[in-house]
């Protein structure tokens, strides 16, 4: 299965997007936004929102470690980044 004949989340695009960045202390909120709009081309009118939502989703499932305004896998998120490779 490669991504692109899969259809994508806000959380997929988000988790596969920490990992590409490997910023040691997780990659800040700015960041992702950018880097999303710059790789992914899935837009659409509520864009913040759905980000944010996926983000705050991504925390609660266990997915993703939030410290502040920075995002980094936790060990749940690498065994869900595994599905993408």
């Amino acid at each position: 299965m490669t991504t692109s004949t899969i259809k994508l989340t806000y959380l997929d695009m988000i988790v596969q997007s920490i990992d590409i960045l490997k910023i040691r202390g997780g990659a800040s909120r700015q960041a992702l936004y950018k880097f999303l709009q710059t790789h992914f081309k899935k837009f659409s009118v509520c864009f913040d929102r759905a980000f944010r939502l996926a983000l705050k989703k991504g925390v609660e499932q266990g997915i993703l470690i939030q410290n502040k305004q920075r995002f980094k896998l936790a060990p749940k998120g690498k065994q869900y980044l595994k599905k993408f490779k």
